[in-house]
């Protein structure tokens, strides 16, 4: 099933690749691009697509975002490397993955 969502969510990001992190699936999204408040900017993201300390799905990135929606930041370390993620809640894992990216997303704008 992964593959199938992986596939879906390559169709915008074709440079996805899914990664395994604590015996769960992981998609790693380098290169993610979005209009915040101080201008374009670009980043790389991991989006955890099941619950995740009390959330129900995470986007992870590489830096912090100023941004009204995004508050309350902290820092993880996952796959080997340490991501930043913001308070952000009520994005379901029943999402397909596009889905759950583009309302991650919604935190940045």
């Amino acid at each position: 099933m992964s593959a199938e969502k992986l596939a879906a969510l390559q169709r915008y990001y074709p440079s996805a690749q899914l990664l395994a992190e604590g015996g769960q699936s992981v998609v790693f999204l380098p290169g993610l691009k979005v209009d915040a408040p101080e201008g374009q900017i670009e980043f790389d993201g991991l989006l955890h697509p099941q619950p995740h300390s009390g959330y129900s799905t995470r986007l992870f990135i590489t830096r912090k975002i100023t941004a009204p929606l995004a508050q309350n930041w902290t820092e993880h370390s996952l796959c080997g490397k340490s991501w930043w993620a913001c308070s952000w809640q009520n994005v379901g894992a029943e999402l397909p993955w596009i889905d759950m990216l583009a309302n991650h997303l919604r935190a940045f704008r």
